[in-house]
């Protein structure tokens, strides 16, 4: 799955040529946060099955949902390294 700035750069034509290696890493980084999140949303629904507080639920949420956008960022910072970025 392709994220928002690659699709943008296609379009423009500012795509630069990634090796098969490079194509795997990237592939890898993705496939391992994906795993990452799915973990994370997984536990907040089991913690969020025994909860009956909604602030409390509400608190889980928004700690989860803090913690799934740094793995995306961590993520797309990891792909900009291997595709040779800054």
């Amino acid at each position: 799955m392709k994220s928002a700035l690659e699709l943008a750069m296609e379009r423009s034509g500012n795509v630069a040529k990634l090796t098969p290696e490079q194509k795997k890493k990237i592939e890898d980084i993705r496939a391992v946060a994906k795993s990452k999140i799915a973990e994370e949303e997984i536990m907040t629904a089991k913690k969020i099955g025994g909860m009956d507080d909604p602030a409390a639920i509400a608190q889980l949420k928004e700690q989860s949902a803090a913690l799934i956008r740094k793995i995306e960022a961590d993520t797309e910072a990891k792909v900009e390294k291997v595709r040779g970025g800054k």
